[in-house]
């Protein structure tokens, strides 16, 4: 299990196959299994009252949940900075905000990666694909009204993690001035 401090008030948590075949039983018991180890691993102090909890199969088998803790303001002090795992470094050194939104289909992402071209979008991007779900992705450095014109739909925050973990590249960088010309 892999615990990343994604804000004050979100956590996420990576199992590996084997480690997610080991929860049984209903949901509400596996997911108070898997939030009641996690806190014993990993120092956490209990997370009481309200969680709103968002599971995404990975494609290894095993899952990764996103826990939110409701109705507060911060979780509690997750661990001492000397026992951070160095994904948890990682991802709290990732330099700005990217906006993340999701199109049905590729000639969505294509259209609105055209439009951003002739408008000169000088920002940085990049784009993905799902596979398993036939969701296309494109990553931008700031909001835009631009994917919303092409059936395009802003992703929640998180969605950066679940993409760069379970899709396929597309273009790494500079994908509005790649893809583009390709509409």
């Amino acid at each position: 299990m892999e615990l990343i401090v994604i804000s004050d008030s979100q956590i996420k948590l990576s199992l590996s196959s084997d480690e997610w075949r080991q929860y049984r039983g209903s949901t509400g018991e596996v997911l108070r299994g898997i939030i009641g180890d996690a806190e014993r691993r990993y120092g956490i102090a209990p997370m009481d009252g309200r969680i709103y909890v968002q599971m995404y199969p990975s494609r290894a088998g095993g899952c990764e949940l996103f826990v939110t803790r409701l109705g507060a303001s911060s979780l509690p002090s997750p661990l001492p900075d000397v026992e951070r795992t160095v994904t948890e470094r990682r991802l709290t050194s990732l330099p700005g905000r990217k906006y993340a939104y999701s199109f049905p289909d590729m000639r969505g992402l294509l259209g609105c990666c055209a439009d951003l071209s002739r408008g000169e979008y000088r920002g940085e991007s990049a784009a993905f694909v799902d596979r398993w779900r036939r969701i296309y992705y494109l990553l931008l450095d700031r909001e835009n009204p631009a994917p919303g014109e092409h059936l395009g739909s802003l992703c929640a925050v998180e969605a950066v993690f679940y993409i760069s973990e379970h899709c396929d590249v597309l273009c790494a960088e500079n994908a509005v001035a790649t893809l583009g010309p390709l509409a």
